[in-house]
């Protein structure tokens, strides 16, 4: 485009940097990257969230990481996408890259964004479901410190996973400060532990669903089983 004389906007960046990720050219998405802010164009929240995701469907997880940061040190996260953030932190804990994790999420406190109960229950899950449930309760705690509540499913899920440990200590103390948000907002703990058990149901009910359905589906397209041949047959 530039022999021709005309110069690539923004947009035509985000499109070839997208382009080369999803082929898997890392190189080529990091240089139209730094061709564009050579060039004067300083990168948006699409430009940050295609590369970030571009090098999660790569794992390049440290890349990843990177530019997550770079995105919320310009004040470009937001709520409206804490997508990004649950697709970097499931494969950085799932990799047992836990410090990783933590860092993003330090990252995004320090820099003063604006975490609301869908922000804390991205992380808390996340740590949550890949096995950090001593730490998803920590976190728990933090959150109640910051004057946000859980939700009732998710205390349930960890009240759960507490249970399974047998550590009463957490589970007695993450309980008192539910107990007393509970009542600052005018509900019974009662019917918010109610709630949370009925919630958590349905969500594993949903799942359960989704997955036989998902395992129906795939016996439809391919057909059943062959069984195995009879004797004397080839």
């Amino acid at each position: 485009m530039k022999k021709i004389g005309i110069a690539p906007d923004l947009s035509t960046y985000n499109t070839l940097i997208r382009l080369a990720c999803k082929l898997g050219e890392i190189d080529e998405s990091v240089r139209a990257w730094n061709e564009m802010e050579v060039n004067g164009l300083s990168p948006g929240l699409d430009s940050f969230t295609i590369m970030i995701h571009g090098f999660i469907s790569q794992n390049c997880l440290v890349e990843a990481c990177g530019y997550f940061k770079e995105m919320v040190g310009r004040g470009l996260f937001s709520s409206p996408h804490y997508g990004t953030l649950k697709e970097l932190l499931n494969p950085l804990l799932r990799a047992q890259k836990i410090e990783m994790a933590k860092d993003i999420w330090s990252c995004i406190l320090g820099k003063g964004c604006d975490l609301n109960v869908p922000a804390w229950t991205i992380w808390i899950h996340a740590l949550f479901v890949n096995g950090h449930v001593k730490e998803a309760c920590s976190y728990c705690l933090d959150m109640m410190d910051a004057g946000v509540m859980p939700q009732p499913d998710t205390f349930a899920k960890l009240i759960r996973g507490l249970n399974k440990l047998y550590n009463r200590e957490i589970a007695a103390e993450i309980t008192q400060k539910v107990r007393k948000m509970a009542e600052d907002r005018g509900m019974t703990f009662k019917m918010y532990k109610r709630r949370g058990e009925r919630d958590l149901k349905e969500k594993l009910k949903a799942k359960t669903d989704g997955d036989g359905r998902k395992r129906r589906a795939r016996k439809r397209q391919w057909g059943p089983r062959q069984g195995r041949p009879q004797a004397g047959v080839l």
